[in-house]
């Protein structure tokens, strides 16, 4: 039962992440170490996580309205700290902050901002209705630039989300995230957790899907596909800079869809490293209220992270 809690803590910041950032990429490793995995109850206690990821997509045609135009590339540098928090046997929270920043190559002739910085406060309130069931509701403030900050800079997503325990080795978790300045304002959400064995861990669901095999006690390999990505305001002077001047303080959805493998490995109790590769499907920056694109040509990306519960 504490597992089904654990879970529906760690859906709520994963879910947080998707709602301010458009099924970005969340700062918490899906795959377990292989004691947890064997042993749920390791996974209950509360305390804090820490992460850090940084990811390069390589340079690819970017193309804006119907025009091929020159390559552009992308850096990706994404931090975030959590606490999950048990009030009693029946009531839990989740706090984290999140940090995003990406570096995009800019392009003559295209509004393609050199730098995307934002912000998130995930939090969640859960309550365990059952040994089975437990509820979520969901809140995410989030601050879409770091400079020249107004009040259109600001934004607020929320959700609710309920996990479902069919099995002591399979939890399911359903919901809905209401982001209103996403180009997807409301979106039906779902995924499910398998621990198929003691080596084997399947998650399918947004914005993350893996599968995980653990070689032996600290070393895994993976396989699977997730997102880096973010809602945000362009700066005032975007617009004037490439003559379009529609897109000063725009809003935006960046997005970067990637599938890929990889391999961690626990170097110290609590601290995870992770290293993959592989390719980026689908690349857009997307200005939902003026209904514009940038969009890039696949690319091969790769990720190093870190990760670190204590």
């Amino acid at each position: 039962m504490k597992e089904l809690i654990k879970f529906s803590a760690v859906s709520v910041s994963a879910f947080a992440f998707l709602a301010v950032s458009a099924l970005a990429q969340q700062e918490t490793p899906p795959a377990e170490n292989a004691p947890r995995l064997q042993n749920p109850a390791a996974m209950e206690a509360p305390g804090w996580d820490a992460s850090a990821n940084l990811s390069y997509t390589a340079r690819s045609t970017t193309t804006f309205q119907g025009n091929h135009l020159a390559n552009s590339d992308a850096y990706s540098a994404n931090f975030g700290v959590g606490r999950q928090i048990a009030f009693d046997e029946d009531w839990f929270a989740h706090v984290g902050l999140a940090s995003d920043n990406i570096f995009l190559g800019t392009v003559a002739g295209a509004p393609i901002p050199a730098g995307i910085h934002t912000l998130h406060l995930n939090t969640g309130l859960g309550y365990r209705i059952n040994d089975d069931w437990t509820i979520s509701g969901l809140l995410f403030p989030t601050l879409y630039q770091l400079d020249q900050i107004g009040s259109g800079d600001f934004g607020l997503a929320g959700g609710a989300l309920a996990t479902y325990r069919s099995s002591p080795s399979l939890l399911w978790s359903f919901g809905v995230m209401v982001a209103p300045d996403s180009d997807v304002p409301a979106l039906p959400i779902g995924s499910v957790r398998w621990k198929i064995n003691d080596r084997s861990l399947l998650e399918v669901g947004l914005p993350k899907t893996r599968y995980t095999y653990w070689l032996e006690r600290k070393w895994t390999v993976y396989a699977g596909a997730d997102t880096v990505g973010t809602t945000f305001r362009t700066s005032p002077s975007l617009g004037t800079q490439t003559g379009l001047p529609q897109f000063n303080h725009a809003l935006a959805t960046y997005r970067d869809i990637r599938l890929g493998v990889g391999t961690g490995y626990e170097l110290l109790p609590g601290l995870r490293a992770e290293v993959e590769a592989g390719y980026s499907v689908y690349r857009r920056v997307n200005y939902t209220r003026i209904s514009e694109s940038v969009d890039f040509d696949p690319a091969p990306y790769v990720r190093a992270g870190l990760n670190y519960r204590f």
